[in-house]
């Protein structure tokens, strides 16, 4: 679909905008990779790597890969970094970037994080994507351009609850140099989750994101998951473009999370675009008690114990 998009626009003789955007199927996942203001208030640090695989049965449809990553300073300051690749056919897009995020504590419990992202973005074509006789508009032959590009976040954040609005990528960085640092064809991403626990061993957890761009009808998926044990996890979702989904994973006690999901537009206008494959690897580092806090004390009858004797 992004190649006969991009070849209606070079034959148009318009400027070529940036539509690319990467989507992914377990955003509750990886909010990093749409707000650069999330960084999970509950963990020191954590790590994602995911790669989907688009519409499996039309051929030469996009591959992303993406990884990204925090780490907790203190209470109140975190930094991460984001790397992705999105390519489609002969299209490629590669942007690298660093955030900074602050969390300002309301209450004990809930926190607001505001965040700022800054990278480099580069968009390349392949020289035997499209063919001319005779001369072309030189704007055609810039196969390849990057630029600096930055994005901002803010997030409401307690142990449950989640609740973000991101604008990962504020310029275009398309391949005509006039629009490189362009801001058309923006897109927002607003997200809400609340996790709902029954107990340690059961917890229920809905979430909606939404997607808006100019030009086009606003996004939405609705999605809910269930943990069992702190083990299980599985549960599924509908997109407002009639697509479904599921997924399925484990949670490791290690930190270390592994989730499959399937997509199918079958139900959709463009079922020729048909399933669509998504692996996640997560792992997150609980904040934990200091280790220096459970120092154990001898006491002189040789017994150890957690505190020292009260005097």
């Amino acid at each position: 679909m992004k190649k006969i998009l991009f070849i209606c626009c070079l034959f148009a003789g318009t400027p070529v905008f940036s539509q690319m955007r990467m989507n992914f199927n377990q955003y509750m996942l990886n909010p990093g990779l749409y707000n650069p203001a999330y960084v999970d208030v509950q963990t020191r640090f954590g790590a994602a790597l995911t790669t989907r695989k688009q519409w499996m049965t039309a051929g030469e449809t996009p591959l992303t890969v993406a990884a990204n990553g925090f780490y907790r300073f203190t209470k109140n300051h975190s930094a991460g970094m984001v790397v992705t690749n999105d390519h489609a056919a002969q299209l490629n897009v590669l942007d690298i970037g660093f955030s900074y995020a602050y969390h300002a504590w309301i209450t004990r419990k809930l926190a607001i994080g505001f965040g700022l992202k800054l990278g480099y973005q580069q968009r390349s074509l392949g020289a035997d994507y499209v063919y001319f006789d005779g001369p072309i508009d030189p704007t055609l032959t810039r196969l390849k351009a990057g630029g600096f590009n930055m994005g901002a976040g803010l997030t409401v954040q307690s142990k449950n609850l989640t609740f973000g609005l991101g604008l990962p990528y504020m310029f275009n960085n398309a391949v005509d140099s006039t629009y490189i640092y362009g801001t058309q064809d923006n897109h927002f991403y607003g997200n809400i989750g609340y996790k709902v626990r029954f107990n340690d061993n059961f917890v229920l957890y809905p979430s909606i994101m939404v997607r808006g761009v100019a030009g086009a009808p606003m996004s939405m998926s609705f999605d809910g998951h269930v943990l069992i044990q702190q083990l299980v996890w599985f549960g599924g979702g509908y997109r407002s473009d009639n697509t479904i989904g599921a997924s399925v994973g484990i949670f490791l006690q290690e930190g270390l999370r592994i989730i499959y999901s399937y997509e199918n537009s079958y139900f959709t206008p463009h079922k020729r675009f048909d399933s669509s494959h998504e692996i996640t690897l997560n792992y997150a580092h609980t904040i934990e008690q200091s280790p220096f806090a459970e120092r154990r004390y001898r006491k002189k009858s040789g017994k150890m114990m957690k505190r020292p004797p009260r005097r």
